[in-house]
């Protein structure tokens, strides 16, 4: 991924802002800035039609914008992934008892990602979802184990690897599927490897690792249980695909021993479930390379 601070062609930026068309303007500006406590940056009234709060973290560098137009047909319904996400580095629990002193019940997230990295989740006055974060300590350990359950209860892990629900449901059921634990038992992160035809040919059809776990090793991890176990089955090669777009994974798959064989164009296309111009790192995701790691 690109970094931060300078991302593709020199880009420096400097703050990020969410802009949401509200019909409770005032309720929801004071329940971000009085209840949750983001701090309020500004606020403009009848500006060409348009009022509305700018608020956000302190610096600026996040910024949420509630607006209304006068006149303006109500906003859609939130849908359920609509959310604010707060990442806390302290007094988690106290914003939690803060909003349940202010009759906010909490809700659960459909996503079990949030479940899993003990977050809590309450809808503010107009319905959409705030997420919060509780701060991460650094890794604890994580366990490797093969997968044996409905592999639907962990489609959310396939889903952070794969775009094309298509293509998804062609192929989630292949093979075997090792995944990562961490010390409370949830998972976060797998691995799904299945045979060729000739069976001396094993592909790492989906991998992929939560957010708050990459960089640590468990990705390189759940390659290594890939390597041993097709070591111990006679394998002779394992074989991965990854788009030419995804520069981050081009580099992971070249560090775990792999290179790249091929290139497959126009694979990652609206024929096959996948977004049109869809874009990683500034490149269009497209075409399709093959790496290839001999045992």
């Amino acid at each position: 991924m690109a970094d931060a601070e300078s991302g593709p062609a020199g880009l420096s930026l400097s703050a990020a802002r969410f802009t949401r068309a509200t019909d409770r303007l005032v309720e929801c500006a004071r329940f971000y800035r009085e209840i949750v406590g983001l701090t309020q940056l500004f606020v403009f009234e009848d500006h060409a039609g348009y009022s509305g709060f700018v608020l956000g973290l302190p610096d600026a560098s996040a910024q949420l914008e509630l607006v209304r137009l006068d006149g303006a047909p109500p906003p859609a319904p939130a849908d359920p992934e609509h959310a604010v996400v707060l990442s806390v580095r302290s007094g988690f629990e106290e914003l939690r008892t803060r909003l349940a002193d202010h009759g906010v019940a909490e809700v659960v997230p459909d996503n079990p990602y949030w479940v899993a990295a003990r977050a809590f989740a309450v809808l503010d006055p107009e319905g959409w979802m705030l997420i919060v974060v509780p701060p991460q300590a650094g890794p604890g350990p994580v366990r490797i184990e093969e997968f044996v359950g409905d592999r639907a209860q962990i489609a959310w892990s396939f889903r952070m690897a794969e775009d094309s629900e298509q293509m998804l449901a062609g192929y989630i059921g292949r093979g075997r599927v090792w995944v990562a634990r961490d010390d409370s038992g949830a998972v976060v992160g797998h691995v799904q490897a299945a045979p060729e035809a000739d069976e001396s040919t094993w592909e790492i059809v989906n991998t992929a690792v939560a957010q708050p776990l990459r960089g640590t090793g468990v990705g390189r991890r759940l390659i290594e249980q890939v390597v041993a176990a097709a070591t111990d089955a006679g394998v002779r090669r394992l074989e991965v695909a990854t788009a030419t777009a995804d520069v981050g994974n081009l580099r992971f798959y070249q560090r775990c021993g792999f290179r790249m064989t091929r290139v497959v164009p126009e694979v990652f296309t609206a024929a096959a479930g996948y977004p049109e111009h869809e874009m990683i790192d500034g490149i269009r995701l497209l075409d399709q390379v093959w790496f290839t790691r001999l045992l």
